[in-house]
Parts: C-alpha cells; structure tokens; sequence
C-alpha cells in the first residue's frame, strides 16, 4: 500500500481529533472502572462475590438435603414431597395394607377362622370362628389379625420373618377377591405419596395353570406351545386380558365416584407365572402371561415370583429361564422383568448362589431384574454387572424387604456394588403393605445408609422408574438412561414446559412414556423451585442473624475521593 501524503494543516486536524480521541477514551475507562468496582460493592454488600453464578434451583436444593440427611423426620418429609415418579416393582395383593383389607373383608362379609386368621365366607357359623367385622369391636382380635396378615410385630414372631412374609399371602388371600377395590386403594395411596406411575404384578391365575397341567409336558417347547393353543391358550389369555381390563375400568370408576385424585395415578400390568409350581403348570402360565401381554394394551410384561428357595425354584430354575427364552422368541416385544438373586448366603446351598442373576439376564432376556441380592455370590460377578450397565439392564432395588425376608441391609447390601458399577438403579416398594412401608422409606434408607448417594443421584432414580418402566412408546431423552439431551423432536423446549412445539406435542401424545416423563420433569421443577425458595429464606435469616445486614435500599456506597 502507497504511503499517504497529508497537508499541514489537515496533519495539524488530525493529530488534534487524536488527542481529542484519547480524551475520551481515557474518560471512558475511568467510568468504566468506576463502575465495574461500584457493582463489586454492591454484590459484596449483598453477601456475593461478583463472579459468582447463581446457584440453580437443584443446586440450592441439593445443598439443603445434605443438612437433611442426619435426620430420618426431615428425611421422610422431602422424599414425601418429592416426585418420585414411579414404583414399578408392585406386588397386587402383597402392596395393601391389613387394615385396608380387614374393611375388605367385612364389606364381603367374611368370616375370621380364629386358629389361624385365614378369611373365608365357609367360616362363618363354624366353630371357632366370627364374622371379621366384630374386630372393630374388640381391639384384641383386630391387632391379631392385623399381625397374622403383614410383618406388624416381626420381633414377636414366632417363627422366621422370611416363613412368616410368605405365609401371609395364604392367610390374608381370601380377602383379596375385590382387586379393583384394592386396586383403588393404591391408586389412592400412590397419589398421596407423589407417585404417578405403577406398575402392578399380577398373577396369570389358575386357569392358564390347569391348562398347562391338562396339556402336559413335552421337552420339545415348540411341540408343548402348539398343544396349548389347541387345547384353549388364546382363550385363557383373552379372559385374562379382560379381567386386567375389568379391574383397570372398575378401579378407576371407584375413584371417579368418590372424587378420588388417585384416578390420576397410571397403571400397567405385569403378569406373573408362579415359579413353584410343576413344570407343566409354569409354562401354560408364562404362555398365557406373554400371549396376554401381547395384545393388552394394559399388560405391558411378564415376570416369574414365588420364593426363590423352593426346592421346585431351585431344581426348575435353568428350565424356566429356557421357557421364558423360547416364549420371548415366539413374542419378541413383551418385556420381561424377573426376580432373581432374592438369596443370601445360608438359605441355600452356595451352588444356588452362582448363576440366578447371569441366566436371567443371558438366557431369561430379562430387561429388569428385581432384588439380585447374591450378585457377588455369582461366578463371574464382574462380567455380569458390566453386562447388565452396557445393556441397560435395570436393578430393582427394595431395602426395606431385603432386610426383613432376607436379613441384609447397610454395608452388606449390593446397592453400593450396583452403583459404583454403572448399572441403572430403580427403588420399589415391593409388597408396601405386607412389609408396613411404602415408596418413600425406601429413598430414606438409602440416603441415611449410602451418603455417598446425594439429590443428583436421587433424582437419577426416580428418572430411571420411568425410564426403564414399561410403558409404551418412545423416550424423550435422546440416550437411554442419559437424562441431559432431549430428543430433537423436544430439544428446544424446557422439559416439563407446557409451551411446546408441534412436532413435540406429536411425540407426547403418541407415546405413554415420554408424556409421562414430560410430566414428570414439571413436577420435579416445581418441587426443586418450592423448595430452593424455602432454601433461599432460610439462608438469608440465618444470614442476618451471624452477620451485619447488607446496607439497605438504595444500596449506595460512598466511595472516598
């Protein structure tokens, strides 16, 4: 570029404007200084470093449960407030309490055998027996009852907890005809706790077991699946189908009458096989429980209870794991969520301790497992805990029931194991009312036992009960279990938003899951929000009470010249 020649006078006008220029320049930054160094006062005055980032509602309320977490009262109020999203390891009659079903009873008029407490219309007029609803009036029987049908007074026992836990369900099991009845009664209960989902196990009930038994067995399961269908499979599941649809419509109509904001609580239904019974009898359940829950919009999987300690649990185990393969084979989208590993160390033999959780998840095709308590009992623990985080397996873990059935809590419990190890962690309540517990107590146990496990972890969890649940449809997270992208059809709208676009609204309205997960990101909003303004009053009280108050309005600080 040429060199610019310029007129005297025009390099006198020049150098003038420069000088003038620097004049303000240096005026400019003289206020900018000044201002820069009046707002640092201000926030100082405020008790805030200028570069300090407001903490964000979950921080705030990550901060608070921390100086919760020595105390079990405070503990229990936030997870009863917090949205806990769903409880998706739930046993039908084993979640209703004894009081609940005690009404139940009477309102059936049943009578109470007083040898053992079992419940049956045949009693009544019998000796030695009375109508249940005359325990109202003696407050003796009513709290016998009450022990004889849940875990109430385990330490009286006098036989073992985990005898006593199993044999309730025979005792109580003719107060429990009414399942939509009971059905309401969780729904109800749920609401209250600020659950919105459940997943409820029931059983795929005597008739698919006597057509198993009337079948027969074949080890050819291709042969023994054709019999079945020509000896009245589709029927049996069809009446099994519509008795989940019946108990769903009339739990709901329950509610409806009474004005119950239970009605707003969801529902599906996992249909189990009894593990403990003949060969022949577990596979014409599980083959009506898959048939069901392949053309019910309602039953969403199926699963396989019963203690696992039985001596046909055990001898049979290896083979109803085959029978699950092979009926997943014949239906490939019904979801499987299997107990296994409910074993400890001295309840059996250790060569049961060794592959219960590995064939469930390799041969068994099971996408949650409920309980796996022997995990590190298994052969080859460490392959299976990292198969299951690479495949998204879920653990579904339930404390309060591990302690009391199998005695193992605190320290020697493989909550920590799952986790440490990336494996996607689900809190159930399993059998609330039999155990006297609930949702909630569960999240206290493990934030009063772990404090490795802080509010960030918690929420993960409650994320994750809907997450890894069953509920039809897609996601809206673009990465199972990874709970920070959304789906692109979502990314430019805030979860939980009621502003959403079209393609978004599409999503939510043609998948049960992702509505029930947008949901559930404005109910965690609204609880993080509630809570960090409770968080941020505190702060400020206990603030003017340590420390000299922040000058008050207008806030201006008179700098010395």
């Amino acid at each position: 570029m040429g060199e610019m020649n310029l007129e005297p006078e025009t390099q006198f006008n020049a150098l003038t404007d420069l000088e003038q220029c620097s004049w303000l320049k240096s005026i400019g930054v003289v206020f900018l200084a000044a201002f820069l160094v009046f707002s640092g006062l201000i926030f100082l005055a405020d008790g805030l470093c200028s570069t300090d980032r407001a903490p964000s509602d979950e921080e705030l309320i990550a901060q608070r449960f921390e100086g919760l977490r020595d105390n079990p009262g405070e503990l229990r109020a936030f997870f009863l407030a917090m949205p806990k999203g769903g409880d998706i390891h739930n046993h039908l009659t084993g979640a209703i309490y004894a009081e609940d079903l005690i009404d139940e009873a009477s309102a059936q008029n049943l009578c109470i055998n007083l040898d053992n407490y079992t419940v049956s219309p045949k009693y009544c007029g019998s000796a030695n027996s009375e109508p249940i609803k005359n325990s109202y009036s003696d407050s003796k029987l009513y709290g016998q009852i009450v022990d004889a049908w849940s875990m109430r007074d385990d330490e009286l026992l006098d036989e073992s907890k985990r005898d006593h836990f199993f044999n309730t369900f025979g005792v109580f099991g003719g107060a429990t005809s009414n399942t939509s009845a009971i059905l309401a009664n969780l729904r109800s209960n749920a609401f209250r706790e600020n659950v919105s989902y459940l997943e409820i196990m029931t059983g795929a009930g005597s008739a698919a077991a006597n057509l198993g038994s009337k079948t027969g067995w074949d080890d050819n399961f291709s042969v023994l699946y054709s019999k079945l269908i020509d000896n009245g499979l589709p029927s049996v599941s069809q009446s099994l189908s519509n008795y989940i649809i019946d108990t769903e419509r009339n739990s709901l109509s329950i509610l409806e009458n009474r004005d119950d904001p239970g009605k707003n609580v969801t529902v599906r239904y996992i249909v189990s096989a009894t593990r403990t019974l003949s060969r022949e009898k577990v596979f014409g359940q599980l083959a009506a429980a898959f048939d069901a829950a392949n053309k019910s919009g309602l039953a969403v999987g199926v699963t396989l209870l019963s203690p696992e300690d039985n001596y046909i649990a055990r001898e049979n185990y290896s083979l109803q794991m085959k029978m699950v393969e092979f009926l997943h084979s014949v239906y490939p989208r019904v979801n499987i969520a299997l107990h296994a590993g409910e074993l400890t160390l001295g309840l059996v033999p250790t060569t049961d301790l060794r592959f219960h959780i590995k064939e469930a998840v390799e041969i068994g095709q099971a996408s949650r497992i409920g309980h796996g308590v022997d995990i590190m009992w298994e052969q080859n623990s460490d392959q299976v805990l990292k198969e299951m985080a690479r495949n998204g397996v879920a653990i579904e873990i339930m404390p309060v029931s591990n302690k009391i059935i199998l005695g193992v809590s605190g320290e020697d419990h493989p909550f920590p194991v799952y986790f440490k190890r990336g494996v996607p962690i689900v809190l159930a309540s399993d059998d609330a009312g039999v155990l006297r517990t609930d949702l909630s107590e569960q999240f206290v146990i493990i934030a009063s036992d772990y404090p490795q496990i802080n509010y960030q972890d918690f929420k993960k969890f409650v994320r994750n009960s809907i997450e890894y649940s069953f509920l039809q449809g897609r996601s809206i997270w673009l990465s199972k279990g990874d709970y920070t992208i959304l789906i692109p059809e979502c990314a430019s709208c805030r979860p939980g938003s009621k502003q959403i676009n079209a393609k978004c609204k599409a999503l939510l309205d043609g998948s049960d899951k992702a509505a029930m997960q947008w949901k559930l990101e404005g109910d965690l909003a609204a609880f993080e929000k509630g809570y960090a303004k409770g968080k941020q009053e505190m702060e400020f009280n206990s603030l003017s009470l340590s420390y000299p108050r922040a000058p008050q309005p207008p806030h201006i600080l008179i700098i010395p010249g």
